[in-house]
């Protein structure tokens, strides 16, 4: 068991190294070692938004379930969808720390990430970002109507999250002042709806 796993572990390493080697040709216009292990441009392109300890994990993830003498029968397959999920987790942390710029109160980051107050103030505190104390801040008519215009106007983005954060990029306003605001929205929307329903029921 301990030779497997020092094979294993060593074996991460090696294909590390390759993820590495391969990405390096591909940005100097080489595909053909990328190709050779199988893996595609749009794989690569992925792989090149990730930061090297990603690219490690994702040796580890890869070879996590194998023996070690199957480690080096690449499967493409597997490798490219480990590396969708780590793109994926990559836009998730990129997400929440544009929230956390953007104002994001605790409350909000626990019911839109599931994230407790230790971590939103830890990531706050290693982004270097000031923790506001005290009562949330009034929104004024001016704001809400700011807000509401520009919610209208994002209708087209599927994703809520990704929706409010558009607001706050078009209004310059703190995400904590726009989920309060949006939420009275689309309360509003849901009470009219079901009103509709009792009518023609």
């Amino acid at each position: 068991m301990a030779l497997n796993n020092k094979l294993k572990d060593e074996s991460s390493r090696a294909i590390s190294s390759l993820l590495v080697t391969a990405l390096e040709a591909c940005r100097q216009g080489d595909v053909e070692f990328a190709e050779g292990l199988g893996l595609s441009l749009e794989t690569m392109q992925k792989l090149d938004s990730l930061k090297a300890d990603q690219i490690v994990n994702i040796s580890g993830n890869y070879v996590r379930d194998l023996c070690a003498l199957e480690v080096f029968r690449i499967d493409a397959a597997k490798i490219s969808r480990i590396i969708e999920l780590a793109v994926e987790e990559t836009k998730l942390y990129e997400m929440i720390d544009d929230y956390l710029r953007f104002g994001a109160c605790k409350k909000m980051m626990g019911e839109l990430f599931g994230m407790r107050s230790t971590q939103v103030a830890n990531r706050k505190k290693f982004l270097n970002l000031p923790t506001v104390k005290g009562r949330l801040s009034v929104v004024t008519v001016e704001e809400e109507r700011r807000i509401y215009d520009s919610w209208l106007a994002s209708i087209k983005t599927p994703d809520y999250r990704r929706r409010l954060l558009a607001v706050a990029h078009q209004t310059g306003l703190s995400l904590s002042k726009i989920y309060r605001v949006v939420q009275e929205i689309e309360e509003i929307a849901n009470q009219t709806e079901r009103s509709k329903n009792r009518i023609y029921a």
